[in-house]
């Protein structure tokens, strides 16, 4: 009688275990509050008064088309001083976790060669996302890029959650650090000298995929830097976090937009996820503005200077 007492107490415990374990695993599922864009507004979603905030990785955005349909010389050479009738050299940092730190010391090594030119665009995903900034605004931030990278720890990125913790949320770690990290050093100064150079005709373009779209998205950070937008700092914030959250390891990151007026929010993941490096839309024809920006041209070769440079950081 005992023996059969203990036995249906086992079985009974193993009902217990497995519906919970069903329960967890079928919809128990932690996620941030939501008010998603509505499938059919996706289009329209955007950053109120920043129309060059971003575009879709797979599409030449409306803003770049029309500058470079009607634009004289002379506007050229107002907004674009820095990349008009000058070489151009443009920089593609890829992901790859706590590698980035041999980046750091390339760029540090590149800077101490003497040879490492100005660029004219610089575009990063996940841990790139994370050096573009700095290597956008040039070598007098090298000490700042190495102390990133050779002082930070796995504690300073991500808080591992414990299987149960794990199963009710939405990630297997909690990256509130990176978030701190992120804020520690993309300052206020940051952004307002991202902002000048973004007025001298240089580009900072960081990757993130719209999991609600499923589609790439390019964030164009010195506009946002140079706009009047009151979240400007939370919103780059967003997206260097958003650029390097790892689904599943990381928790995505939910991103607030306007249509109409209308408050709605996008949720944002690593931008590895849709492309491991990128330096532009397919769609945008890029020799057309290089041509439009009459492109420096070698005295020994009598070609365009243009340098594609691409750091593939291998995780």
């Amino acid at each position: 009688m005992k023996t059969e007492h203990i036995a249906k107490t086992r079985m009974l415990a193993r009902i217990v275990y497995a519906s919970v374990l069903a329960f967890m695993l079928t919809g128990c599922v932690g996620t941030p509050e939501r008010n998603s864009v509505p499938a059919e507004l996706t289009n329209q979603a955007g950053i109120p008064g920043v129309s060059e905030a971003r575009f879709w990785g797979d599409e030449w955005p409306t803003f770049s088309h029309e500058i470079f349909n009607t634009y004289t010389d002379a506007e050229f050479l107002r907004d674009f001083p820095a990349t008009y009738n000058q070489p151009h050299n443009y920089l593609a940092i890829s992901g790859g976790g706590a590698n980035g730190a041999f980046g750091a010391g390339l760029f540090a090594g590149w800077t101490a060669s003497g040879t490492r030119p100005e660029f004219s665009m610089v575009t990063g995903v996940s841990t790139g996302a994370l050096t573009a900034p700095f290597v956008f605004l040039g070598s007098d931030y090298d000490d700042v890029l190495k102390q990133v990278y050779t002082t930070t720890s796995t504690k300073d990125i991500a808080e591992k959650r414990n299987l149960i913790s794990a199963l009710f949320s939405d990630s297997m770690a909690d990256s509130a650090p990176l978030r701190a990290l992120i804020g520690r050093y993309i300052t206020i100064d940051i952004i307002e000298a991202i902002a000048r150079e973004h007025r001298r005709g240089r580009r900072l373009f960081i990757g993130t995929v719209n999991l609600d779209a499923g589609r790439s998205v390019i964030w164009s950070i010195g506009a946002i830097a140079a706009s009047d937008y009151p979240r400007k700092l939370a919103l780059i914030h967003d997206v260097l976090q958003a650029s390097a959250a790892i689904p599943v390891a990381f928790p995505p990151v939910v991103i607030p937009v306007e249509i109409n007026g209308k408050s709605y929010d996008e949720m944002h993941v690593d931008g590895g996820t849709g492309s491991q490096v990128f330096v532009y839309p397919a769609q945008i024809d890029w020799p057309e503005i290089t041509s439009k920006l009459k492109v420096k041209v070698s005295q020994r070769s009598m070609s365009s200077e243009i340098h594609f440079w691409m750091l593939t950081i291998v995780a």
